[in-house]
């Protein structure tokens, strides 16, 4: 039996933690919500749902703060970033408590308990993942919408974390992944854009058509390369 131990990525998260709670690097958060979303992906493989909620709570708690801190590695009007800053701090106030939480101490507890899982029973599961972003892309063909996308995208993710736990790797996905994120990076700026305006602020003149062109472009892009790298996910 080939034992893969969820050890290296349990170390990832309690290594990053301290980093979150200062907020000094961006890098803190986002290999939270990395390890916690690798880790999940873990526990599907060994079958287990226990933990999964914890680990989903967690990532969650993280979303917004790691959403304004890639808004804010922008190039973004003054006022918006200015807007955009303030959010940012009142989100990590959020987020303290949870990292500082015993909900998360006991998560971090009951993941160190829990034995390797078995390589060779957990290559099965590959095929559910496979097909989740199959029934995900069939899907997003039908609808095209952001929705779609966002979910197949989220699988291709998923798919991506199995095959690495399981010591394999897809080129396919990770040229997908850096396409469908361009659109999601684009799609949660405007959304932030919309809530300023929708707040009372001001944008340079054409500056929010200017986003919503790059977002139509990205999306063209994200097209393209789910047609060309499509047929290398089984291979």
């Amino acid at each position: 039996m080939r034992a893969v131990p969820l050890d290296p990525w349990l170390r990832h998260l309690r290594q990053h933690l301290p980093l979150a709670r200062t907020g000094q690097d961006p890098e803190g958060v986002h290999q939270v919500r990395v390890a916690g979303r690798r880790l999940r992906v873990w526990l599907r493989l060994a079958g287990m749902r226990t933990l999964d909620d914890d680990l989903a709570w967690l990532v969650r708690a993280a979303g917004e703060v790691r959403d304004l801190e890639v808004l804010l590695q922008m190039e973004l009007p003054r006022a918006f970033r200015e807007w955009a800053q303030a959010r940012l701090e009142a989100a990590r106030e959020r987020l303290l408590p949870v990292l500082d939480s015993r909900r998360l101490e006991s998560l971090l507890l009951a993941l160190s308990l829990l034995p390797p899982l078995d390589a060779a029973a957990a290559e099965p599961q590959l095929e559910r993942f496979l097909a989740q972003v199959e029934r995900r892309a069939a899907l997003w063909t039908q609808e095209d919408s952001f929705d779609a996308l966002h979910a197949l995208r989220r699988g291709l993710r998923r798919l991506r974390y199995a095959l690495e736990w399981l010591g394999r790797e897809s080129r396919a996905i990770r040229s997908l992944q850096e396409s469908f994120g361009r659109v999601g990076d684009l799609h949660f700026t405007l959304a932030y854009l919309q809530r300023f305006a929708e707040e009372g602020g001001r944008l340079p003149s054409g500056y929010l058509q200017e986003r919503e062109a790059e977002l139509a472009k990205a999306l063209q892009k994200a097209r393209s390369t789910w047609r060309e790298h499509a047929g290398g996910l089984r291979s």
